[in-house]
This record gives structure tokens, sequence and C-alpha cells, in this order.
């Protein structure tokens, strides 16, 4: 199946009203199979959803509980259910390419393509 921009965009759009719905959508950051951090996404979730690219609102700066690398990331809706698994390497950024535990991790970019 071969989706058109418009459709890609509409079902973007669909993930982001799932994240919207209730409060406290979070992103975990692991390191390996460990939680590192966890970010409460703000309601909305999107800044923009276009050219099948939904772009986050930055959420705010979470306590790192874990020090590393970070190698996944998951997105899950208010009710904890998964809704999709991130590359780290091209759909985040971080400030750092390490975080330390103790320490602030903050996003400078969050995206979901489709």
């Amino acid at each position: 199946m071969i989706l058109s921009v418009d459709a890609k965009n509409a079902a973007l759009q669909g993930i982001a009203n799932k994240l919207n719905e209730g409060t406290n959508s979070v992103l975990s950051l692991f390191v390996g199979e460990t939680l590192a951090a966890e970010f409460a996404l703000t309601n909305p979730v999107e800044a923009s959803i276009s050219g099948a690219l939904l772009t986050f609102n930055i959420p705010p700066k979470a306590l790192a509980i874990a020090s590393g690398v970070p190698t996944a990331a998951k997105i899950l809706d208010a009710s904890g259910t998964l809704i999709a698994t991130l590359d780290v390497a091209t759909e985040l950024t971080l400030d750092k390419a390490q975080i330390y535990q103790g320490g602030y991790v903050t996003l400078t970019a969050l995206t979901m393509g489709v």
C-alpha cells in the first residue's frame, strides 16, 4: 500500500488525537532495557503535521533516573498503552549525547514520520 501525503497526515493527526486524550501522555527514554527518563508530553502534543511528519511540542525537561547513551524511546498514551517506538537516532534530539542519573534531560526536537 502506498499512501498519499494527505492520508499520512491524517494518520498522524489520529495519533496526535489519541495522545491528546486525557492527560499525561509520556515519552519514555531507555538505555538498553533500563528506563532512564520520562517526559510528560504537552497537550496538544503536536506543533505541526505537514509532509507526513508530526512535529511535537517540546515537553519540559525531565530528571534522569539512569545514566548512559539512550538507545530507545517509547510514546505511551494517558492510559499507558504503547503508541509508538521511536528511533532515537533520527526522531528525537537531546541536548547531550549521554544522560546522567540525577541530571536533567532536555529534548530539543521530537518528530514522528509515516
